[in-house]
């Protein structure tokens, strides 16, 4: 299904009651006649209307005052619109869903402004109605919300503007946390917009390592890249996983940002190596057995290893002596096909068991450490790396409950160009896009919202 971009204005003058007026033009593209009735639709929120024709050239659309206050219309301007069956559509509407509204009418969303800002903006060439919206904000008896816009004001000058809009067609959902996921006006909000209101919801939850482990290990998609992991590892596990690979990564199944892991690598005369992050420091000890290593890491009655993994560890290509992985950030285009946006790669810190910025990391690009790495089979490397990427994108899209339209990837290669998943983020930083060479790499990043949500709206 194709979309217009039409004018929509305010009725004004006299016309029949409960009419639209619709520019010649239209009517004759989308097999109007005059007089009929036909649905008028935006986002959630519904009316029956009569048309009109007006003797105009260009795709305008004028609604009298009773229309588009039923319809809860923010805004006049060029919008979307799409016609199918008497049905008229205007939008699509689509919302972030988010928490943490702090009131600033500069910065309504905290820190994250800065990023709901850049989706909102990258938006406005499709001309689709956008908006930000926490639980908070739902008006269930009226079917409405509150939906933060980044527009221009009276001057021209681009600023958060709050508005009355209906509930949408899709929801983008970039909830910050697991914590703020589990509150129960969140589940709420999220039920009733799926159930009662219908509308698309995608990139819903976070994903757990093991789940997301258990989905793949054995699919023919992605098998061949998963290290072999478990979960709830008893110490004799670990230790034989260590006997066979001589390195082994302990995680938190729910962790995130490189916090609480431990790095263990087996040496067969001077004991155990731990790698792990205390404060602001990269901490190295050995330890004599196994035994003391891990209650040193997780007290004497290993309370707290229960909710571990421990992987494979990967003797990863490195770059000055210092290992590196790859964030591959992915999005579905309009056409529901995953394409890779934007690859970098993060090379750790000195003495750091990961490559995150905040234990010391760095960021290159994948260009200058796959030429490094594997000089004249840069450009194979960077392909056969992609490749994988949109196969296990493909594989776990099958496996999960919901909508995927964005992906973050850490990816590692080793010494012999085999690729390996590490984790998948369903909620991924986008802190790769600022390296000078990805930033457009990071608009398109940006835009990929959009044009996903007009798919699932069936705007495109």
């Amino acid at each position: 299904m194709n979309s217009d971009i039409c004018r929509i204005s305010p009725l004004t003058t006299k016309a029949p009651a409960q009419a639209i007026l619709l520019s010649k033009s239209l009517m004759k593209q989308w097999g109007c006649l005059s007089g009929q009735s036909i649905k008028i639709k935006v986002g959630n929120k519904t009316c029956i209307a009569r048309v009109a024709g007006l003797k105009r050239s260009h795709a305008q659309i004028y609604l009298p005052r009773s229309v588009y206050t039923h319809l809860s219309l923010p805004y006049f301007g060029s919008i979307r619109a799409t016609y199918i069956q008497k049905e008229l559509r205007i939008g699509p509407v689509i919302a972030i869903l988010t928490t943490g509204f702090t009131g600033s009418p500069t910065a309504p969303f905290g820190l994250r402004s800065a990023l709901f800002r850049n989706f909102l903006t990258a938006a406005q060439e499709d001309k689709p109605i956008f908006y930000v919206f926490t639980p908070e904000m739902v008006d269930w008896n009226n079917q409405v919300t509150s939906g933060w816009f980044y527009q221009p004001n009276a001057n021209g000058s681009y600023q958060w503007i709050r508005r009355t809009v209906p509930l949408p067609d899709v929801v983008y959902e970039r909830i910050p946390n697991r914590k703020s996921e589990s509150l129960p006006r969140v589940l709420e909000c999220r039920e009733r917009l799926r159930s009662h209101i219908r509308c698309q919801i995608f990139n819903q939850g976070f994903f757990n390592k093991w789940t997301v482990h258990e989905k793949l290990h054995n699919h023919e998609l992605a098998a061949e890249h998963i290290p072999e992991t478990y979960h709830s590892p008893s110490v004799s596990v670990i230790r034989e996983m260590l006997e066979r690979h001589q390195m082994v990564y302990l995680k938190p199944n729910g962790g995130s940002l490189g916090l609480g892991i431990f790095r263990i690598t087996r040496h067969p005369n001077k004991g155990y190596f731990c790698r792990f992050r205390e404060g602001d420091n990269n901490i190295l000890r050995r330890f004599f057995s196994l035994e003391a290593l891990l209650r040193h890491a997780f007290g004497p009655q290993l309370n707290r290893l229960p909710r571990y993994l421990v992987q494979q560890g990967i003797r990863l290509v490195k770059y000055n002596g210092r290992s590196v992985d790859f964030r591959v950030h992915m999005h579905k285009d309009k056409q529901g096909k995953w394409q890779v946006v934007g690859m970098g790669a993060k090379v750790a810190g000195l003495g750091s068991v990961t490559t995150h910025g905040r234990t010391g990391g760095s960021l290159l690009t994948a260009e200058e450490l796959l030429s490094d790495s594997f000089p004249g089979k840069e450009k194979g490397m960077m392909e056969h790396i992609q490749n994988v990427s949109i196969q296990i994108a493909r594989a776990l899209e099958g496996e999960v409950n919901g909508h995927l339209g964005e992906l973050g990837l850490d990816i590692g290669v080793d010494r012999y160009r085999k690729v390996w998943l590490f984790e998948v983020n369903s909620k991924p930083g986008r802190s790769i896009f600022l390296h000078p060479s990805l930033r457009s790499a990071g608009r398109q990043s940006a835009r990929y919202i959009t044009e996903y949500s007009m798919k699932l709206a069936q705007f495109v």
